[in-house]
């Protein structure tokens, strides 16, 4: 309860003068304190503070955004003409196949000049080893199966040299050339047919041990298929020379 600084009587709420001596009563003033509007104040700064920071922020974002989503659109767009380039490069390259590949799926690369003469080399030194093992398995995987040249083969090993005991060695084969359909070759592509000349010589030794050393000049179809060589004919054999050795 407030009192008269004068008298010191008790003063009721809103006196303007002491009851008791008429003193004129002093009032507080009704200003509002400084924190009472300091504090909403600070409130609409740090408000208006941090939208403006928002902004700031938000705008390069939404830049960045919209750059990436074009660099998306253009690196899409570079993928897909790439990629549909690359599968038009691969629609040509297999139309140009040969019909091997085309049909199969797996491309043969030729066979070399060299490649053919180790084949005809091995050939005829598996043939002078089976005359003397008389085992026609050796040679056997040379030979087309079914072909002529098979049955020739085969019954000249065994009704002839293992009959007679007739044995060869083998001195040396060399193939001198090589054609298809006429035109000289130095290789023999997949699914071809080729002639293969070659010059052989051999020591053939006799059942009394007698030998005589001769040359041929021997002429074969080969074939080349799936990666695979096989003899398919004996076109044709001509002596070039015989001497007796003992």
């Amino acid at each position: 309860m407030n009192k008269c600084t004068a008298c010191g009587a008790t003063l009721k709420r809103g006196q303007s003068h002491c009851s008791q001596c008429g003193t004129k009563i002093e009032t507080s003033s009704t200003r509002l304190p400084l924190w009472k509007w300091a504090v909403p104040l600070a409130l609409v700064a740090v408000i208006g503070l941090g939208v403006w920071l928002w902004s700031e922020w938000n705008e390069p974002l939404a830049s960045k955004e919209t750059t990436t989503a074009k660099d998306v659109q253009q690196s899409f767009s570079a993928s897909t003409e790439e990629e549909e380039s690359e599968k038009a490069s691969e629609v040509e390259e297999d139309a140009a196949l040969p019909d091997t590949e085309a049909e199969t799926g797996v491309f043969y690369e030729p066979v070399s000049y060299d490649e053919i003469d180790r084949f005809m080399y091995s050939f005829i030194d598996a043939f002078t080893s089976a005359t003397y093992s008389t085992d026609t398995s050796e040679v056997e995987t040379f030979l087309a199966e079914g072909s002529t040249f098979q049955s020739q083969t085969l019954d000249y090993l065994n009704n002839t040299l293992f009959v007679k005991g007739i044995k060869e060695d083998h001195i040396y084969t060399e193939v001198i050339s090589i054609q298809v359909n006429g035109e000289d070759r130095d290789s023999i592509e997949d699914d071809e047919t080729a002639t293969v000349t070659t010059n052989e010589e051999y020591r053939i030794i006799k059942e009394d041990d007698s030998s005589v050393r001769a040359t041929f000049e021997t002429t074969y179809a080969v074939r080349y298929e799936d990666g695979d060589m096989k003899i398919v004919q004996n076109l044709g054999s001509n002596e070039l020379s015989r001497e007796e050795e003992y």
